[in-house]
């Protein structure tokens, strides 16, 4: 079974001194790592209690917005032939990704405060409170993986041969980079609770912000162009819709997705490890 070291509840719980190296930091994630795996089967166990329904909640909000976008360009007239695929499945591959996203940020920031008891109590890596939302929205990821390929096996567009690499390529991608905005969004709760308000409205402005249902071709602002191409996860999502032949990114557009998703993580990791040691007096 298990179990927390606990302390008394009188008592500030401060795991990580002033001088902690990171890593010391390091050591302590893995070592504590059965911690983490006790927080992905708690979550798992809240939404998939009914299997049934919790399956359909996963994939419920990514498949409205599915619809809905689709209707409306139906609707509206818009061409769509900029995608350079079906315009369906270039959708629920953006979707897909911008779900993961944004359900991995939202679960880490609700973590913080439905774990509150437990942080003012035991002894554990904070930092196990990010991690796993993530890892349980990627269980909903790959639901949406399966989706996204069965759409496009239904409009014709099969899975390439580079899939092999692409594929893991995206993922590193999308989970690195929002591995440290959901640091970086938690942190911020954390130091103040306003932010908690403010930042799922951010997440679901991206829905706009993001070249989900439009192409960044199709943009003729050169800057937001440049913005949102250069944007890992835009990346992302180029790379997943590579995947079922859409045009391969470059060799420089990689490499700089890489080097900016590295760094979203690093300035997360640095910018929690810095409210977690005061983080039980806080929250």
């Amino acid at each position: 079974m298990l179990t927390f070291d606990s302390m008394p509840a009188n008592k500030p719980v401060r795991h990580i001194t002033p001088n902690q190296s990171f890593s010391n930091w390091l050591l302590q994630l893995n070592e504590r790592r059965e911690t983490l795996l006790f927080f992905i089967w708690k979550d798992l166990k809240v939404q998939y209690s009914k299997p049934i329904f919790g399956l359909i909640w996963s994939i419920f909000q990514p498949l409205v917005y599915f619809g809905i976008i689709l209707l409306v360009m139906q609707f509206s007239g818009r061409q769509t032939a900029t995608t350079g695929m079906p315009f369906e499945v270039y959708l629920i591959a953006g979707l897909a990704v911008w779900n993961f996203c944004t359900s991995a940020i939202l679960g880490s920031i609700n973590s913080i405060q439905s774990n509150a008891g437990i942080i003012s109590k035991s002894f554990f890596p904070r930092f196990y409170l990010v991690l796993a939302p993530m890892l349980k929205s990627s269980i909903d990821l790959l639901i949406m993986l399966l989706i996204t390929a069965g759409v496009a096996a239904w409009y014709g567009q099969q899975m390439v041969l580079q899939s092999i690499s692409l594929l893991p390529t995206m993922l590193f991608l999308l989970w690195i980079t929002t591995m440290g905005w959901a640091a970086i969004a938690t942190s911020a709760t954390i130091m103040n609770r306003h932010f908690r308000h403010a930042i799922p409205v951010l997440l679901y402005a991206m829905l706009f912000a993001l070249p989900i249902f439009y192409s960044a071709s199709e943009m003729d602002n050169s800057l937001l162009k440049t913005i949102y191409t250069l944007n890992p996860i835009s990346g992302s999502m180029d790379f997943l819709r590579a995947s079922f032949g859409a045009a391969t990114p470059t060799l420089n557009t990689t490499i700089f997705w890489l080097l900016q998703s590295l760094a979203w993580s690093a300035i997360g990791v640095l910018f929690f490890r810095k409210v977690e040691k005061s983080l039980s007096d806080r929250i």
